[in-house]
C-alpha cells in the first residue's frame, strides 16, 4: 500500500510518500541487529511502514522531525497504553524531544513485532518541523498518517494504512502536552 502526503513549509510545497506493507523478511528489514530477546520470525506478517520526504530546500531550511504516537493493548490488560514512540537510546539519555527522527528531510522507517499472541497496535505518525528551524522547541505539524496491526490467536494483521488529520493531530497533542510541557505543539492545518 501507498500513500502520498502533501504539506506545504515556508511556502515552499513538499510531499511524503509513505510505503507500508506485511513483513516477510525480518533479515531484510534488520532484525538480526537489534538482538531481541524472542524469536524475530515472530516479526513475519507484521506491519513495515517507511515514509520519505521530498522537498526542495536545504540544509537548516529542511529540518523537519517525524512524531509518532502508539496506542497498544497487550496481552491480558484491560487498558490500552500510550507513548510518545523515540529511539530507545533517546530514552536511555532522558533527551526530552519527542522525535523519532529528526533532520534534514528526515526518514521514517519503523518494522514493530512481538511475541504477544493478543496485541492491538495503533501508531499516528506525523511529520513536523519548528517555523525557526532547530531553534526552539516549538512543533508544527505538517502531514500525517495511521497505521497499525493486530495479533488474533498468534497471527499478525495489519490494519489500514490511512491519512491523519485534524482529529488525530488534536489527540496526540494532548499526549504530547502532557509529557513534554517545555514544548509548544502548533495547530494542524491541512495541506491539498
Amino acid at each position: 500500500m501507498q500513500i502520498s502526503l502533501p504539506f506545504e513549509l515556508r511556502g515552499v510545497a513538499g510531499r511524503v510518500e509513505v510505503e507500508y506493507g506485511v513483513n516477510e523478511d525480518p533479515d531484510r528489514w534488520g532484525y538480526p541487529v537489534l538482538a531481541l530477546e524472542f524469536d524475530i520470525e515472530r516479526s513475519r506478517g507484521c506491519p513495515v511502514v517507511q515514509a520519505s520526504v521530498e522537498y526542495v530546500a536545504e540544509g537548516y531550511a529542511a529540518v523537519m522531525g517525524w512524531i509518532q504516537v502508539v496506542r497498544h493493548r497487550v496481552e491480558g490488560a484491560s487498558d490500552a497504553e500510550v507513548f510518545v514512540d523515540v529511539a530507545p537510546q533517546m530514552h536511555a539519555v532522558s533527551a526530552g524531544m519527542p522525535y523519532f527522527a529528526f533532520g534534514p528531510r528526515p526518514a521514517l522507517f519503523d518494522a514493530p513485532s512481538t511475541d504477544d499472541r493478543e496485541y492491538e497496535f495503533r501508531a499516528h505518525a506525523f511529520l513536523t518541523a519548528s517555523p525557526d528551524a532547530v531553534m526552539s522547541a516549538v512543533v508544527e505539524p505538517l502531514c500525517g498518517f495511521r497505521w497499525g496491526y493486530d495479533v488474533i490467536e498468534g497471527n499478525p494483521v495489519i490494519a489500514p494504512l490511512e491519512r491523519a488529520g485534524i482529529e488525530e493531530w488534536s489527540w496526540m497533542r494532548s499526549v504530547l502536552e502532557e509529557r513534554y510541557p517545555d514544548w509548544r505543539f502548533l495547530d494542524f492545518h491541512a495541506t491539498g
